[in-house]
């Protein structure tokens, strides 16, 4: 995964891109963020500096496929102001549910156009969106999808979250079922070996293929800051934490332990290319770090 997250409108991405492909790996997930003020909110907008410009974007798509890489589009929406520190998009709770599906609906419709003029070959139609993405909003999901396929004929794929995906009830409408895959391995303060961290993947892949049951299983998120404590709660981005650069490493190890070869995978997007990375980096990034060792061993592999 590579987030399009620069801020100069300018910045190019072919470098980083051109380094993804150099892991082995052959597509990208290209991260768009939208943004709405709250969870409470009903219009979805571009954020002036943090979401990427239709010409960034396109030129992305475009230095991607360059370096030969597939492209899956993977929108995410973000809040400008949440009115709490647990507000994001997993709580959303619009004031106007319908007019939200709205500008929801045509954000999407024109990502599926530019989709299509730039031959990309996966949509994602949604992400974490837990308080939206039930039986109750069923309806309103089957509609914006419905409207996203009349302008995109590639595969559109949906992203439930490790904590919830055997709720969502829209997996029926699209062609990939996803998921961001941040599950603990390990408790909090327990020793964190290749071993524990290989035991915890192998108990969370049994409970997988149990619920896909033999629906293929693509990873749309999966990744480890590398900081102290990451296989216990590989979903904190915000907490300081001491550097450890080997802790990811082992979190990868444990993966490609359980997963290589599985008939049930997919795919998996690596969370995420962005960043300066090095020795010093607490973020999930693998540029620099030994992780990326993992990643291009799992690749070959």
């Amino acid at each position: 995964a590579l987030g399009l997250f620069a801020e100069d409108a300018g910045w190019s991405y072919r470098p980083l891109l051109d380094e993804i492909a150099a892991t082995g790996a052959d597509h990208v997930e290209l991260v768009v963020p939208w943004y709405q003020t709250d969870a409470a909110a009903t219009v979805i907008t571009d954020h002036p500096r943090f979401s990427p410009t239709r010409a960034a974007l396109v030129a992305a798509i475009r230095d991607a496929r360059a370096a030969g890489l597939a492209v899956t589009l993977f929108p995410i929406v973000r809040l400008s102001a949440p009115r709490t520190p647990d507000e994001w998009r997993g709580t959303l709770a619009p004031a106007d549910r319908a007019a939200w599906w709205r500008s929801y609906t045509a954000r999407l419709v024109d990502l599926g156009r530019l989709a299509a003029r730039e031959h990309v070959a996966v949509l994602s139609v949604g992400s974490e969106l837990s308080t939206l993405d039930s039986a109750a909003d069923h309806a309103a999901g089957a509609a914006a999808v419905a409207a996203v396929r009349r302008v995109f004929h590639g595969a559109l794929m949906y992203s439930g979250n490790w904590d919830h995906f055997r709720d969502v009830a829209v997996y029926d409408l699209v062609d990939v079922a996803g998921l961001c895959a941040y599950f603990a391995l390990v408790e909090p303060g327990a020793p964190t070996t290749v071993e524990d961290l290989t035991r915890g993947w192998r108990d969370m892949r049994v409970e997988l293929e149990r619920f896909f049951a033999g629906r293929p299983i693509v990873f749309t998120e999966l990744g480890y800051r590398s900081v102290r404590g990451a296989g216990a709660a590989p979903w904190d981005e915000a907490s300081p934490g001491t550097v450890d650069l080997d802790e990811q490493r082992r979190c990868y190890a444990a993966f490609r332990r359980v997963w290589r070869g599985a008939p049930s995978l997919a795919g998996v997007y690596f969370w995420n290319w962005y960043g300066w990375g090095g020795p010093r980096s607490r973020g999930y990034t693998p540029r620099g770090k030994p992780a990326l060792d993992e990643l291009r061993a799992f690749f070959k592999e």
